[in-house]
């Protein structure tokens, strides 16, 4: 389905579940990387209504990619939620998402808290020039995967290589948004290729896929250029309007995108929140025991189970292909 938004934009959602059940709402990362079908795994479709939609510029969504830029804000994707919870009649809607999700989801409960009934966050992000220093310059996630950032500088010219993050960022910008056609796929596909390679502790074989890569280039880099279009350390100073709020996170002690140093931050403002941390992960991915544990906290929130007052649980891996739960220890 289509709906229309600002400034001629056009947003393509779709409805899973039951009707009439509690609804949740599933914020795709990236940004950029459009809505997933396995999403609604997260979910007992007999008891949840699940959204998922494509944000601006991606997926389905009109316009795509450079062409929506000039209306493309997060100021303009909490306009869309609303948007959309309007059109969908829903009086309050449970947020689940990662990476890039987690902070729209953040955001959006910050400014509408009484419209959240809780939160499900895969690899939290907050999205402030230290995490994204630590991806793009050279003495960060550089230093584990120096080979795959060699790669990743390789289409910018060698004084924007020497640079530093926002150096580089503009210089990706100018290879983006450009109008030959030719820099801009080998661009987006050098920079979806990093983050693909260090997206997990093994880096993996990548292949650009494309329309869905090339958006992904577009929208991270507009946003991460612009710091998310927030103001320094917004999603800290405005955490305590979630302290009603119940937040499960999840998240990989070896995140190389979205560094654990993230939760740790919010947890000291929030200690409410619920831990499951993978001792030997990367960037949350769509691991089978991840998606058993999301399913036991969502099963649990719609039968309204208390929640435990465990704040913090590990699991760890058999080794690096496989997760294994562990005992629960609490840290």
């Amino acid at each position: 389905m289509y709906l229309p938004l600002s400034h001629g934009q056009t947003m393509y959602y779709e409805v899973h579940g039951t009707p009439g059940a509690p609804v949740a709402l599933v914020l795709h990362g990236g940004p950029g990387s459009g809505l997933s079908p396995r999403s609604t795994q997260f979910f007992d479709l007999t008891r949840w209504c699940v959204v998922l939609y494509d944000q601006r510029g991606c997926g389905r969504s009109l316009p795509f990619g450079v062409a929506s830029l000039e209306h493309n804000t997060t100021d303009d994707l909490l306009d869309d939620m609303e948007r959309l919870r309007r059109v969908l009649d829903v009086e309050m809607w449970y947020l689940t998402g990662g990476s890039w999700g987690t902070i729209l989801a953040l955001v959006y409960a910050e400014k509408y808290p009484n419209r959240v009934s809780g939160m499900l966050l895969r690899a939290v992000c907050l999205m402030d020039d230290t995490e994204s220093a630590w991806l793009y310059e050279d003495r960060g996630a550089a230093q584990v995967f120096p080979e795959q950032y060699e790669r990743f500088l390789k289409p910018l010219s060698v004084s924007e290589r020497k640079g530093d993050m926002k150096t580089i960022l503009h210089g990706y910008q100018r290879l983006l948004t450009g109008s030959d056609r030719r820099k801009q796929m080998a661009a987006a596909a050098a920079w979806t290729g990093y983050e693909d390679s260090v997206i997990s502790l093994v880096p993996k074989p990548v292949r650009y896929k494309g329309k869905a890569d090339l958006s992904v280039a577009i929208m991270e880099n507009h946003y991460f250029l612009n710091s998310g279009f927030l103001r320094p350390r917004q999603i800290l100073e405005d955490a305590h309007r979630l302290k009603h709020i119940p937040i499960d996170i999840i998240h990989g002690r070896y995140d190389m995108i979205c560094p654990y140093r993230s939760v740790a931050s919010l947890i000291k403002i929030l200690p409410h929140i619920r831990v499951k941390r993978v001792e030997d992960g990367g960037h949350s991915g769509y691991f089978a025991e991840e998606l058993g544990y999301i399913r036991k906290v969502t099963d649990a929130f719609i039968g309204g189970k208390r929640r435990s007052k465990e704040t913090l649980r590990a699991v760890r891996t058999k080794n690096l292909s496989k997760l294994k739960t562990r005992k629960k220890n609490r840290e």
